[in-house]
Parts: structure tokens; C-alpha cells; sequence
């Protein structure tokens, strides 16, 4: 699997392997797994996932935080509500 991640190290840093098709791939994993560069080679995703153990579908979710009930008032809202109050009488 290094030897994957040095792969995408080295693509990640040339911007000429971003348009790189199969053969030039083929040629970077040289020293990997036959399998693999022949998947590579073929443009095969679900035999490359396999021989990776590795999914595309993978999602990144973000959980907004609670807000306050409406009902409830603000700390800061009831103390300014209290300083304008002092400053009006």
C-alpha cells in the first residue's frame, strides 16, 4: 500500500501526471503489484478498489451545532435589555 501512496505523493507533485493516461501510470507503478498496473492499464475502478480494499463512496458529513430554543433568552440579550433600562431611568 506505500508503495500506492508514494505513487500519489509523486502525481500529487507534478501537475503533468494530472493528464496522464494508462500507459504513463503504468510506467510510475513499475514496482507494484502486475494486478494492479494491469487495472490501472484496463481503467478497471472496480478491480483497482478490490486490489486496494478501498472505496470511492465515501462521504464527509458535518453535524450543525444546536441552537438555542426561542423561548429561551440569550444571556447577553437580558443583560443588555438591563443596561438599557438603567441608562433610561
Amino acid at each position: 500500500m506505500s508503495v500506492i501512496i508514494q505513487l500519489l505523493e509523486k502525481m500529487g507533485q507534478n501537475s503533468a501526471l494530472r493528464y496522464a493516461d494508462a500507459e504513463q501510470l503504468a510506467q510510475l507503478m513499475a514496482d507494484t503489484d502486475p494486478l494492479l498496473v494491469a487495472a490501472v492499464r484496463a481503467g478497471d475502478q472496480q478491480a483497482i478498489e478490490a486490489l486496494l480494499g478501498a472505496r470511492t463512496n465515501v462521504i464527509c458529513g458535518i453535524y450543525p451545532a444546536d441552537e438555542p430554543a426561542e423561548d429561551e433568552p440569550m444571556e447577553d440579550e437580558s443583560d443588555d435589555k438591563k443596561i438599557q433600562q438603567r441608562k433610561a431611568c
